[in-house]
Formats: structure tokens, sequence, C-alpha cells
């Protein structure tokens, strides 16, 4: 039996950015690993069959970042992001179908690169957003460092800009002060439609969006609506009379994710679908529906979404295999005979993502889907942890679930070791699927000898907006008690050991270890990995400032006090740890800055709590270089094993 080590984990490539031709036979997609090995990640596009006859093989050369490949509306060309010319800064290039040299359709000149394009309906041109480009004034400011910011000035604005694959020749069609964040061809190609923020700023997306379209053939543009909160995924009705896109339920922080719909000429959107007891994300448009991806529960399902009337028709097989899998990506193709092609990126309890494909008939779902990669093929033979779902009833009567690892051959008459891991967000979860990452050390732990018990608490996603809701100006209350609710389901089953008992987690999860130590000393160990320890000070300098405040409901300057967000933060409990805590932290994290972990470390410290903090260099909220990656998941199990084991 092979054994699991930490390179396995870090070194798995991942296919990603799933693109099936228009002919429906090939899949063109993204591979690399989720770590970099020096300062730029590296990935190539590859392409596969959708009936798997052919193996797969690699389309270009890698060494530099090749992503995001979109096939021509005819199937002879690909278009795809590269930073082959400049690392770190990606450029459009095309290459024919059959391979050969890449072109680059913009280049160097373009110094802060493009972030998404899209081709027209008709092929004959290619949308795309970039970045406004430094004037001579912005670059003597740079060369002489008299770079002094002001807040507010010179915002660097992304717009919306046409390339002409005839001429290619670049044109922009949205300036002003605006930022474009997304945009969608009309079906037709006469248009297009795209939402704006007052700023580029992060928090900006969870402000007023503004959709707008505008003609190709010249004009002004026209404001299709203004939204009160943020909206995503972008997309036109067949007909062209609508625009669809997603957005939370109730629009507003913490809210459940939702699909809207407002009259392309103009007017209110409405709410569309999901959102009750569900929760949609990605839409694409195919020709007459729409697909998109549906969190239920701990399901992940791939549905086709009517326009008119919101009824979601599933496209996958109803097979227990699949609906206890993982999505993370997913793309479809409608034949001329009106058969629906689709291809995902899938995960199960004990295999690591592969893509998988098959043909839905017209108004059902496929019967059967088909493994057309094979890149872990090399991870087998290791003895994962058992995996199942794990069922629960809060405090309050609320039916709860999670997922459940024991580890391989463990014995079910005895008590073991449990370590339980809280997902972020707090607007995420735990679903089917392999868990297994620098992030996720679920199978990492289970493999060592833990249970690994990994709840679904208020806040979450899958469940719709009361329950997403939940958490808003409340975090550490009812969300923890569904935690320690299911940690004491899994003692009474006799699963976990009262007296060795861990947490930990990432982001929110890393704010739910470090507030969990400070209302129970029932855990023996904790890790909080980029967690929240000081809500205020998360408004005051998180790039998710309103988002933040949501969650710990006040902010410091609303006068001298008491504020809700200080009853909401682990730092003013520090006094009552007892728990052993390891603090892991990126040093450049700007959505959870370094201060946090640095202020709770100050405090433990203070009241002479065991404590160990590790900060990684140039790190942002994911950790990314490989060599770190490497080094937390030794220290995860290392921190356990110390406290846990002894």
């Amino acid at each position: 039996m092979s054994e699991l080590t930490p390179e396995l984990i870090v070194d798995l490539q991942i296919p990603q950015d799933i693109q099936i031709s228009p002919d429906g036979k090939r899949i063109a997609y993204t591979l690399g690993a989720l770590c970099k090995r020096d300062e730029h990640a590296e990935s190539a596009i590859w392409l596969a069959t959708t009936d798997g006859a052919e193996t797969p093989r690699q389309f270009t050369a890698g060494g530099v970042q090749d992503k995001s490949p979109q096939w021509a509306p005819d199937g002879n060309a690909l278009a795809f992001l590269s930073d082959r010319a400049e690392r770190g800064t990606a450029q459009l290039y095309l290459i024919s179908a059959n391979g050969g040299e890449a072109q680059a359709l913009t280049s160097r000149e373009n110094k802060r690169g493009v972030e998404r394009f899209t081709w027209s309906p008709g092929g004959g041109q290619i949308a795309f957003i970039s970045v406004d480009e430094p004037d001579e004034e912005d670059e003597r400011r740079e060369k002489e460092r008299d770079d002094a910011q002001v807040y507010g000035e010179k915002w660097p604005y992304a717009r919306l800009r046409l390339l002409s694959l005839a001429s290619r020749e670049v044109s922009t069609l949205v300036t002003g002060e605006r930022h474009v964040a997304n945009f969608a061809w009309h079906p037709q190609g006469r248009e297009l439609a795209y939402t704006t923020w007052k700023t580029p700023e992060l928090n900006s997306s969870m402000q007023e969006t503004i959709i707008e379209r505008i003609p190709l053939a010249g004009g002004e543009p026209q404001v299709v609506c203004h939204f009160a909160y943020g909206a995503s995924n972008l997309t036109w009705s067949a007909d062209g009379e609508t625009l669809l896109f997603t957005s939370a339920t109730a629009q507003r922080d913490q809210s459940s994710s939702a699909v809207y719909a407002v009259p392309a000429s103009g007017g209110e959107p409405k709410r569309l679908a999901g959102g009750e007891t569900n929760c949609i994300f990605e839409l694409q448009h195919l020709r007459e529906d729409v697909l998109v991806i549906v969190a239920e529960e701990l399901e992940t399902k791939l549905c086709s979404l009517q326009p008119q009337s919101g009824e979601l028709i599933s496209l996958l097989p109803d097979s227990k295999d699949v609906r206890e899998s993982d999505i993370s990506s997913a793309h479809a193709c409608v034949l001329a005979d009106g058969r629906t092609v689709v291809a995902l990126t899938r995960s199960s309890a004990q295999e690591a993502f592969e893509i998988w494909s098959g043909v839905a008939e017209v108004g059902k779902a496929a019967q059967e889907l088909r493994q057309v990669t094979h890149h872990q093929e090399h991870f087998t033979g290791f003895a994962l942890g058992e995996q199942e779902a794990f069922y629960w009833t809060a405090p309050d009567g609320w039916k709860m679930d999670g997922i459940l690892i024991r580890p391989p051959e463990a014995s079910m008459d005895q008590p073991l070791p449990m370590i339980v891991l809280v997902h972020g967000g707090p607007y995420g979860r735990w679903d089917h699927g392999l868990h297994l990452s620098w992030g996720n050390w679920a199978q990492w732990l289970a493999t060592a000898g833990y249970a690994i018990l990994m709840p679904n608490p208020r806040g979450g996603l899958g469940h719709g907006e009361e329950f997403a809701a939940a958490a808003r100006g409340d975090v550490g209350g009812a969300d923890f008690q569904d935690i320690m609710s299911a940690l004491d389901a899994a003692i009474e089953r006799g699963i976990a050991d009262p007296e060795r008992l861990g947490i930990g987690g990432w982001s929110q999860g890393g704010f739910m270890s470090a507030w969990a130590v400070t209302q129970s000393s029932r855990f023996k160990a904790a890790i909080m990995g980029a967690g929240v320890s000081d809500w205020g000070m998360m408004v005051v300098t998180s790039d998710l400032p309103a988002f933040e405040q949501a969650l710990g409901e006040t902010s410091p300057w609303d006068g001298v006090g008491p504020h809700r967000h200080a009853q909401l933060s682990p730092i003013s409990f520090a006094q009552q740890v007892q728990t052993p805590v390891l603090i892991l932290h990126g040093e450049r994290d700007a959505r959870v800055p370094l201060s946090q972990a640095i202020g709770f470390q100050r405090a433990l410290r203070h009241y002479q709590t065991p404590v160990e903090m590790v900060v990684y260099p140039r790190e942002p909220h994911g950790i990314r270089e490989r060599a770190h990656q490497l080094d937390l998941l030794r220290r995860v199990r290392a921190w356990y094993d110390r406290w846990l084991r002894a």
C-alpha cells in the first residue's frame, strides 16, 4: 500500500476551464497544479475527446500559464490567455485547432493584461476586459518614485474593448468613471450587455451594479437596470429579450445565490430560480435555455434552466456515484439534433478530479457519464478514509448535514481521536468529493488515524436564504452551536473520543476555531488558518469591509460602544483560552489581514496560553507556493499529533 505524502497532494494536476467544441466532439481544458514552484503558476491547454476514444494530449507547451481556452464558433481555432510574453501578465492568443504556433492578439504594450474575453457569435470579433494603460505621467512617476497614492484619484478602471480579427484593431466601447466587471454577447452578435461598478474596489462588487447594453453599430449605451447588489454570470436568453445573472437572494451581504431575469429593454430584475432551498452558480447560454450548477444540501447538480418558467431539468444521471461527487467546473454544447453534450470536472470520496462527459436527450438527463481523462492514474493504491454523509439535529430543531471520514480500517468498536474541520465563507460548505488539498486537510488527517467531522453550520450554502442569512450579525452564535451539537452527536454515537478532540479550519473556519477555544475547553488542540480574531478591525483593514461588517454587525466608528463586533470577536475572550493554538497566515493577505493573526497571538502569549504562529512570506489569503503548502501540511499533522497523541 502506497503512502500518502504532502508532495502527492500539492502536485495533483487539476483539470479546469472546460470548453466543448461546437461540434460536441472535443474538450479543451487547462491542466495544472494548485501550487507554484516559483513566482508564477504554470498550466497548459490540453485536448480530449468527448467519447473518450482518444488519449488526451497536451496542446500547448506549458512552462508558463496558459489558461481559459475558448473555441471559435466554427471550431477551427482556440483563443486563450497566456503570460508567455511577460510572466504574470496575461495576453490574448489565437491558435489553430490543428496546432502550430500561437499568435498574439494583444501585445506587451497592453501592460496590464487581459482579464477575460469572449468570442462574438459570428467569430469575427473578440470582446475582452482590460485595465486602462498607464500614461506617460504615470510611467514618469513610477520611474522617479514620485508615486504618492491619493484615494479615489486615477482608479485603474477596467474597460470593455473589442478586437477585430480581420484588422487586429482594438476599440474601447465603454469609458468614463466606472468599472466594467462582466459582459455578454447578444445571441445575434449585434450588441453587448455589461455590468459596471462605481470603482474597481472588490467591495464594490457587493454594492450597486448597473447593467447596460451597447450596440456595436454605434450609439450611446442604454441602461437596463440598477441592481442593489452585485451581479455575476451575465448572459442573454436565446431570443435576446431577457438578461439573466446570479446575485444574492436578499440583495445584501451573507445571502444565498439565485438567478435573476430582467427585460433587456429595461425594467426591474425578478428572481427566476434558486435561493429558497438551494443555491445556483454559473450561467452558460445554451441554444434555448441556460446551463447552471446547483448546490443543494450535500449534492452538486448540473441542470438546464428554462428562462421563461425557471424550471430546472437535471442533465446528469440519477445514480449514487454521480450524486455523491463534487463538480468543480462544467460546460455544455447543444448539437444540431437538439441533444446536449455535457462535460464536467468531478471527484469522489476516493478519486481525484477528472473530466467526465455524456449526452443528454432533449428534455432528459444523460443516461451515463464516461471518464475521458486519466490524469490521476498515479493517485491510486492509497488507503483513504471511509467517507459518509453525517446528519444531526441542532439545539433549535434545524436539520443539519455534513461529512464524516473515518480512518482507513478503523475499528467501529471504540471511539477515535476526532478533529472538527470548519469550512470557509461562511458562505461555503462541505460536500461529496475528495477532501484533500493544502487547505482541506480531511483525508491527510484521516490517513494519520483521526476521525474527521466536517459539519455544515448555518451561514453556508446549499440550503437557501434562511440558512445562509442565519450567521449575519451573529457569527459564533447559532452556527457555533450547530458545530458543537454535531460533535455531541459524534460522541453519543461512539465515534469520537471526548478526551481527544481537535478543531481547525481556514478563513471563516479559522475564525470558528479561534472562537471555539474561547468558548469551550473541550478541544485539546486548535489550528487557526487565516482566521478572524477581531471583527471591528476587519471592517477597518479587510478588502471586503461591508461584507465583514454584515457578519460582525457594527464598526469601530459606531461610537464608544459597547459594540456587537466586540462581543463576537475571539480576541475579546482570549483570557478564557486553555487550548494550544497553531496560527497559520499569509503575509500579504488582503481578505483577512495578518494583523488578525498577530493580535490573537499576542493576546494568547499575554495569558501564557501555548501558541505558535507561522507566517508565510508573499502569500495572499490562499497559500500558493509549493514549499509553503508542503510546510503547512506537515505542520498541521504534527500539531494534532503533538497534542492529541501524547
